[in-house]
């Protein structure tokens, strides 16, 4: 058992677990305990402050307003128009409250106010009334610190407030920016007409003048080309079909002169020309009838009759006649095949040209469509944008604001501040944490023990028990006999009783000392309660008081230092002669003495009195003065099974707990050591 590990889990199993989680809890409400009335000081003056400010707080006074703004209506202008898609009330609010509360709008309002009531900028601002500017700008300044705008909820609706301290100038100034907002809307759709117009009415200056040169082109490609707009390839097209027409009857002629042709000779009589001769056909006529005469004649006369022979000279001269006139239609069919052909050749070649100018003429009217195309598209661009300038000239000076003033301001007849209730609260809340903060680096300063923690993080050993202050003799043993007062000391000291003197079960003898960093820990009473503790339980207990230079172990009990320990120690004696017993219970204890030699911690005979008395009795206590001042007491501390260290939160420091427990390390690695924490 090194450390009284195994006691400490006896007489306190939450220690056993683990760290306490509550631990930095406790120590910061054990430093507010210690600190209480640093605390309720300054809260007092904070409060106290805040009410005083609060009380000479002016009154302010808040004005408001409600502006609607409607993002569905279509503008005058075409590219104003609202898209056909979703927007949030959210998304449209939002921006306008971040346009109503811009420097613009409010430097109209800034001018409108001043309009109205001339130097309420310098009033305003407490600028003198010469600097204009500069009181402007502070007027400009001071509306956006006291303007508040919001939106209502899911709705395109948006409120506008003004605070302060003139009701009247409140509602003034929060119409003024309702008003200047929906003017500020109107003046740029205005600006916005203007300047499409001025670029309109320059694009339409361009668009005329390549109109214009581009019908020019039209006219002189038509003229260059010879297209007419009437005619076009439609006359060269029936002019060929003309020429065709009479090259057919040409080719057909050429072939029957051909034809013609071929048939001289004994065939000429077939040519249908020689046929269709009506002297041929007279003379053919005449021939058949000359015939008729000759072969009438040739029946009633002889050959050698003259009227025959003149019958048939004639019939000669009428053959020879039709022969003579069917060689001239012969020869005039050959001279007419030269005339045909050549007619064929020049009809041939003036069709060929004119198709020829027929395919230009075609190509021709192909670009000059492309170029009418042109002409009528750059028209029918300059047709929108002149309908599209005298509708925008049409709409000047008739712009309407995407919004309108649903509720205006009135003057407020009740203060809506300053809300002094939460001035002073506030003032309390922050003397609070000035206080927290206040009391919190002083406990980070401090080097004292507060908690259990700390004691454990500053020796490694982990307290026996947290035990409350101790209280006086008379009321300390009126709550154990009746077990009403001082109960959570009692209770405490029960579970020290348990871990030091109960530890081994009770069954031998039992030899505790208790020592602390200085006297004013207040071990000696710990101690004596200890001891007072465990004689009421049934167990013979001895309290020895070894703190020669400070012993009060008698005064507490009742008793007196005349003969004590350090007396027996020097001169020697029986033990009974310096026992004492307690006025209130059966508790044993022997006083300090008179004596006050270091030497005597360290004499033969102060062994021996340790053993008669552990021979003697049940349990041995034994106060030990502070080891550090008394360096020569390890000696009696080596006596003992276990020594308890003694800390007084918040008066005890660290380093005077590791000191003491480095101390009592010199006395043997062996030696038991413990740890009680008194609270304060």
């Amino acid at each position: 058992m090194q450390d009284m590990t195994a006691a400490e889990t006896a007489s306190n199993g939450s220690s056993a677990a683990g760290p306490n989680p509550l631990a930095p809890i406790i120590w910061l409400a054990e430093a507010f305990w210690q600190y209480k009335w640093l605390v309720m000081t300054v809260m007092a003056a904070g409060v106290v402050a805040a009410a005083t400010l609060a009380g000479r707080l002016p009154n302010v006074y808040t004005a408001a307003g409600l502006v609607e703004i409607d993002p569905g209506r279509d503008d005058i202008l075409a590219q104003r128009q609202t898209n056909s898609g979703y927007i949030p009330p959210e998304t449209v609010t939002e921006t306008e409250v971040q346009v109503i509360q811009s420097s613009t709008v409010l430097e109209r309002v800034a001018q409108e106010l001043e309009s109205r009531q001339p130097g309420t900028a310098a009033a305003t601002s407490g600028a003198t009334a010469a600097d204009g500017g500069a009181a402007q700008a502070e007027m400009v300044s001071e509306l956006q610190k006291h303007l508040r705008v919001q939106p209502t909820g899911r709705s395109y609706v948006v409120e506008v407030s003004f605070s302060g301290r003139d009701p009247r100038f409140a509602a003034d100034v929060v119409n003024a920016v309702m008003r200047q907002y929906l003017q500020l809307d109107i003046d740029a759709q205005r600006d916005q007409a203007n300047e499409t117009i001025a670029q309109v009415s320059e694009r339409l200056d361009e668009l005329r003048t390549n109109l214009d040169e581009r019908e020019r082109a039209v006219e002189e490609f038509r003229a260059t080309n010879r297209i007419t707009e009437s005619a076009g390839t439609t006359m060269l097209s029936e002019q060929i079909a003309q020429m065709n027409e009479e090259l057919i009857r040409a080719q057909s002629a050429l072939a029957q002169a051909r034809a013609a042709s071929d048939l001289r000779g004994a065939a000429a009589e077939a040519i249908p020309e020689v046929v269709a001769s009506p002297l041929i056909q007279e003379l053919r006529g005449q021939e058949a009838i000359q015939e008729r005469t000759v072969s009438e004649l040739s029946a009633m006369y002889r050959p050698t009759h003259p009227r025959l022979i003149q019958a048939e000279e004639a019939l000669q001269a009428i053959r020879g006649t039709i022969a003579s006139e069917t060689r001239k239609i012969v020869e005039s069919l050959g001279t007419t095949a030269n005339v045909q052909t050549e007619r064929v050749a020049t009809l041939e070649g003036q069709i060929e040209a004119m198709r020829d100018r027929l395919n230009e003429q075609r190509e021709a009217e192909i670009a000059l469509r492309r170029l009418e195309r042109e002409v009528d598209a750059a028209q029918r661009v300059y047709e929108v944008l002149l309908n599209r300038y005298r509708e925008v000239q049409g709409t000047a000076g008739l712009e309407r604001p995407d919004g309108r003033i649903v509720a205006a301001a009135v003057a407020p007849t009740a203060p809506s501040g300053p809300k002094r209730i939460l001035v002073v609260a506030g003032g309390g809340i922050l003397s609070g944490a000035v206080a927290f903060a206040l009391v919190l680096g002083i406990a980070l300063v401090d080097q004292r023990l507060r908690t259990r923690s700390d004691v454990t993080r500053t020796v490694g050993i982990a307290p026996l028990a947290t035990v409350p202050p101790v209280p006086s003799t008379s009321r300390l043993f009126s709550g154990f006999r009746v077990r009403r007062r001082n109960a959570a000391f009692a209770e405490a000291i029960t579970h020290l009783r348990a871990a030091l003197v109960l530890r081994a079960g009770g069954r031998e003898p039992t030899i505790v000392a208790m020592t602390a960093p200085d006297d004013g820990v207040g071990h000696a009473d710990l101690l004596t309660a200890l001891g007072q503790a465990c004689a009421i339980a049934g167990d013979v207990t001895v309290l020895m008081d070894a703190n020669f230079s400070r012993p009060s172990i008698h005064n507490r009990l009742g008793g007196h230092n005349e003969f004590g320990v350090s007396d027996l120690v020097m001169m020697g004696g029986e033990v009974d002669a310096a026992l004492q017993i307690d006025r209130y219970t059966p508790l044993n204890f022997l006083a300090a003495g008179r004596q006050t030699d270091p030497s005597l911690y360290r004499a033969s005979s102060m062994g021996a009195l340790i053993d008669a008395l552990y021979h003697r009795f049940d349990v041995v206590l034994i106060n030990l003065p502070p080891i550090v001042e008394r360096p020569d007491a390890q000696a009696l501390a080596a006596e003992a099974e276990v020594v308890a260290i003694a800390a007084k939160a918040g008066l005890t420091s660290r380093r005077e707990l590791l000191e003491t427990v480095q101390t009592l390390r010199f006395v043997g690695p062996g030696l038991p050591l413990a740890t009680v924490l008194i609270r304060r």
